[in-house]
């Protein structure tokens, strides 16, 4: 009898981690959600300190956040 009592447990703890965790990854992608339009600004990157760290025909520009090299 104690085991079939143990069995229901341990199928309904089953069951609320699984509800829990659809939750809280449902949260997840939320926030995910959120946070990716800020990551579409870009970030600042120093790509260049001078025209010396570019390739041939371009030149080190500034982004006003950042140094990339640009084609002159």
């Amino acid at each position: 009898c104690w085991l079939k009592s143990f069995s229901s447990r341990m199928k309904l703890g089953a069951f609320l981690l699984l509800v829990s965790l659809v939750t809280l990854s449902l949260k997840v992608q939320e926030l995910q959600a959120a946070v990716r339009p800020l990551q579409l600004l870009g970030t600042c990157a120093e790509l260049c300190s001078g025209d010396w760290d570019c390739g041939p025909g371009e030149q080190c520009v500034s982004t006003g956040c950042s140094n990339v090299c640009a084609t002159s």
